[in-house]
């Protein structure tokens, strides 16, 4: 056995795994193994400087490493982890410097069940330097620890929450935090100042944290956050903001497709599904619930209301209110997002207002001011007409998207009488 196939049976990582190859393996019985002692050792900055010695403890971790691999190879205890019970009969002969091998001989004396016995001796030039006898558990799971793959890099300042699961070969940055539960697939990146939460799941090859394509950007610092149970697929990108102090911020319980780019100072909010190959422009911002189609494209800063739908290969150049359809190259709003609404438990009776807002915004001659004071004084308010004014009167920088001149609007038949509106046309008298 190699040091990869070592590294891939025993938990222990460098600096703490302490045999270098297997030479002789006899399954559940016996097995030698070779460590080699050289000055790089870390131990020998301290044990003793000007006068370096192998301390004792570390070669008697080096025969319980070798018995550990007898056990796990086993396959009934594959994955599993191997604890010390108890330690016996130690004797050190001869102390063990920088330049010597040990040839580490160890044989089981009893196994049952979850305990054993093992019988090691360390030698050096075939002249024993420590023997012992070991008393070990097996054990199936080591706590709620992360479980960090052998070729996967992950920076000492990182932060890694409970079961957490990183992948081979995934590289995790400086000051980067990964909430319990989460799983981050192979060779995906997390370069820096991100902060992810529970219980995401991260495909292979995305990339998150990396510099935002903008001119503007010179190194601050900033930072990423993604909140709890989302999906990234593979080869998604996440850039860092552009400003000091600034943020990209990602929800909760998002679907995000393969390829999407979701760059610079983008927000985005929760429960909202972003296709394959999506490119959203720096600064935009999606609601909740929001879905768009593989393939569209988002001009930067442009808001996208909650509940939203865009057509796949959709052009947007300018803010998609909540509850609307949009389609086509270039875009316009063709309706309403009837089903979207129904799937996610909107009343009949919200919807009705729903839909007597869009009359008044899309299918009038008025401008969007016009329209908002008119909603204001002939629709009965509730959270949905609520989020669709103030979605309206919010800030602007790319307009309102319209719906094209003489084209047919999604929508079903509403009209709107003088009895179903809360203030009919009035003169205005200041209420």
């Amino acid at each position: 056995m190699d040091i990869g196939d070592i590294l891939r049976t025993l938990p222990h990582r460098i600096p703490f795994i302490l045999v270098d190859k297997i030479i002789e393996l006899d399954e559940g019985k016996r097995a030698v193994g070779i460590k080699n002692v050289t000055m790089n050792e870390p131990f020998f900055q301290g044990h003793f400087p000007g006068h370096p010695i192998m301390p004792g403890v570390l070669i008697l971790e080096s025969i319980a490493q070798v018995g550990a691999v007898i056990a796990l190879k086993m396959p009934e205890n594959e994955g599993k982890f191997v604890f010390f019970a108890g330690i016996d009969q130690v004797r050190f002969r001869k102390p063990v410097v920088p330049g010597d091998q040990l040839r580490i001989e160890v044989e089981a004396l009893k196994m049952k069940g979850s305990i054993g016995k093992l019988k090691g001796v360390a030698k050096v030039d075939n002249e024993e330097v420590a023997e012992c006898e070991i008393l070990f558990s097996i054990n199936d799971k080591l706590g709620d620890e992360p479980r960090i793959h052998v070729t996967a890099t992950v920076h000492p300042s990182a932060q890694l929450g409970k079961n957490v699961d990183i992948g081979p070969y995934v590289y995790i940055g400086p000051d980067v935090k990964i909430g319990d539960n989460t799983k981050i697939g192979s060779h995906t990146i997390i370069r820096r100042w991100a902060t992810i939460g529970s219980d995401n799941i991260i495909h292979h090859n995305v990339s998150i944290g990396l510099p935002p394509q903008d001119y503007k950007y010179k190194g601050e610092k900033n930072e990423i956050i993604i909140g709890n149970k989302n999906v990234v697929r593979e080869f998604a990108t996440i850039h860092l903001p552009s400003g000091e102090g600034t943020k990209t911020e990602i929800g909760n319980e998002n679907f995000i497709m393969v390829y999407a780019h979701i760059p610079h100072n983008c927000k985005v909010g929760n429960q909202a599904v972003i296709g394959g190959y999506v490119g959203l422009g720096g600064h935009t911002m999606v609601g909740d619930q929001v879905v768009i189609g593989g393939l569209a494209g988002i001009h930067q800063g442009t808001r996208i209301g909650r509940l939203a739908m865009i057509g796949s290969s959709s052009k947007v150049t300018q803010d998609i209110p909540p509850f609307m359809l949009f389609d086509g190259n270039p875009g316009y709003i063709r309706g309403l997002n009837l089903i979207g609404m129904q799937r996610r438990g909107i009343t009949e009776d919200s919807i009705s207002e729903i839909k007597k807002c869009f009359k008044i915004l899309y299918m009038s001659k008025a401008s969007t001011q016009q329209a908002i004071s008119d909603i204001r004084k002939k629709i009965k308010f509730n959270d949905e007409v609520e989020q669709l004014v103030t979605f309206l009167e919010a800030e602007s920088h790319r307009g309102i998207s319209r719906k094209r001149e003489g084209a047919e609007a999604i929508i079903e038949d509403t009209e709107i009488s003088k009895e179903e509106l809360l203030f009919p046309d009035i003169p205005e008298i200041g209420i």
